[in-house]
């Protein structure tokens, strides 16, 4: 019994060695357990975000379609096929006949040019077959009663005056090319306004964590010093006025505390939103504000691209204009130059008819000059001029719009120098109160100082760390404007 006993204890003792030791190991490594970075975030974000992912798709989307412009000039290939009946009235007759049937087949190619030349080329083959056909006067009965006809033709037509030069040919297929391009800046501008988000947020919650941190710290101070100064009121060695004032102190730090809670929850809640995680909870350590690298942060004051946004601008600006061209196109007069040239082959059956296509027998061709103009010519004139205001508009807003991104631009960067500049006056703040209270600190190791007055410097020190901090987010925040010009190709 003492055996089972003693190898009982033997057993739970080690049983809880070991436990301890697992615990103690998962201690440390939680500890020390690797940052998700804001590169790793910002993966996150790209992966699981469905707003990126609708950005993004969309943007590639729109890359695809910007193709549609090429097909305005694209060469078509088109084919149709026909069967028809015809019966004859005996009345108007040259040569008499029941009915006759047709099969007619043709396939071509249409090519639209640059400079407004349409060209049509075709080949059409039509079968012909005669029934009751009255044979009586023709010199070859058979080949009049069924016969294949061959026809391989040219077409062009070149505009003079409205479309001169495919002026509204080219002008179609930059209203394509730029409306689309201008979607695809959108949706590219949104997925950057996300990554932006996603940046801020990130910086916002380690913000808000080291607040936190700050506030609770502060309150602990608070607490203490009110501790410190009741009691010495409680022993008549010190004044109310200091017990109602570290009150006042101890409620303010409160009320901080709670509300960097809040906020810490808020911006967790956030933070999860981004990678659609449904919680207010983040368990991952993230990085800490580097202010030194911050203080050291170096910046162009050249812009080197436009913003993503302006860049959408100036496409729907070059879309616009292209609408207006044809706008003014379509109100000008017609006039047109055309012409055709075929060759007709007759035989009894397809082969030899398709064989003997470009014999030179069946020819025909024609030159022709087409015109038409509105009566009303002041109508069309005004409809130009009015096209050709709305093209001026474009481009004078545009010009507003580039002026309006340099005066952002120029603000984005003074205001960067100027959080730099006050992040390196907060750092040195923080740097003498720290000081400060450090020596204070020494002179309580030699009986030289007060423990209150020790927590006074440890409040005036907080204050001095949410103070640098809170300016390390809001460079944080504009660094992540930059993003809007760094990812705008």
């Amino acid at each position: 019994m003492t055996n089972n006993n003693y190898f009982i204890s033997n057993f739970i003792i080690k049983t809880n060695i070991f436990l301890t030791s697992i615990f103690l190991l998962l201690i440390l490594v939680t500890q020390h357990a690797k940052a998700l970075t804001f590169e790793e975030y910002l993966a996150q974000v790209r992966q699981d975000n469905l707003a990126y992912q609708s950005a993004n798709e969309s943007k590639d989307s729109f890359e695809l379609l910007k193709k549609k412009a090429k097909l305005v000039t694209a060469l078509k290939l088109y084919a149709t096929t026909e069967r028809g009946f015809v019966e004859q009235n005996q009345a108007l007759a040259i040569f008499r006949f029941n009915r006759y049937y047709t099969q007619t087949n043709k396939v071509g190619v249409l090519y639209d040019s640059e400079i407004g030349l349409k060209t049509n080329v075709y080949y059409s083959m039509i079968s012909n077959d005669y029934k009751g056909l009255n044979t009586a006067n023709l010199s070859n009965p058979a080949l009049a009663m069924s016969n294949t006809q061959a026809i391989p033709t040219l077409e062009v037509s070149l505009p003079i005056w409205q479309n001169s030069f495919g002026r509204s040919t080219r002008a179609q297929r930059d209203s394509l090319l730029y409306s689309n391009q201008a979607e695809q800046y959108l949706a590219k501008t949104q997925a950057v306004a996300q990554l932006v988000e996603a940046e801020k947020t990130y910086w916002f919650l380690v913000y808000a964590r080291k607040v936190l941190e700050i506030n609770k710290r502060a309150l602990e101070n608070a607490k203490k010093i009110y501790d410190y100064v009741y009691k010495k009121n409680q022993m008549n060695l010190g004044d109310k006025s200091d017990v109602l004032q570290a009150k006042a102190l101890l409620e303010s730090k409160e009320l901080m505390y709670k509300q960097s809670q809040n906020n810490e929850k808020i911006a967790s809640r956030n933070f999860n939103q981004k990678r659609l995680i449904q919680s207010d909870v983040v368990d991952d350590k993230l990085e800490l504000f580097d202010v030194n690298s911050l203080e050291k942060y170096s910046f162009t004051p050249v812009r080197a691209n436009d913003r993503v946004d302006l860049k959408a601008k100036q496409a729907l600006m070059k879309s616009a204009i292209a609408n207006a061209k044809i706008e003014e196109e379509n109100h000008k007069p017609n006039l047109n130059i055309y012409g055709s040239y075929s060759m007709t082959q007759i035989e009894r059956n397809r082969d030899l008819a398709f064989k003997n296509s470009f014999d030179e027998k069946g020819r025909a061709g024609k030159i022709g000059l087409e015109f038409s103009i509105p009566i009303n010519i002041g109508l069309g004139l005004d409809v130009q001029k009015g096209a050709r205001k709305a093209m001026n508009a474009q481009k004078i807003n545009y010009r507003n719009e580039q002026a309006l991104q340099e005066l952002d631009w120029q603000n984005l960067i003074q205001n960067l120098k100027n959080y730099q500049e006050n992040l390196r006056l907060a750092l040195a703040i923080e740097k003498s109160q720290k000081n400060k209270l450090e020596h204070e600190r020494n002179r309580l190791k030699q009986g030289r100082t007060s423990t209150y007055q020790i927590l006074v410097f440890e409040q005036d020190f907080s204050n001095a760390e949410l103070n640098t901090q809170e300016i390390a987010y809001k460079f944080h925040e504009l660094i992540a404007q930059k993003r809007f010009y760094d990812e705008s190709n």
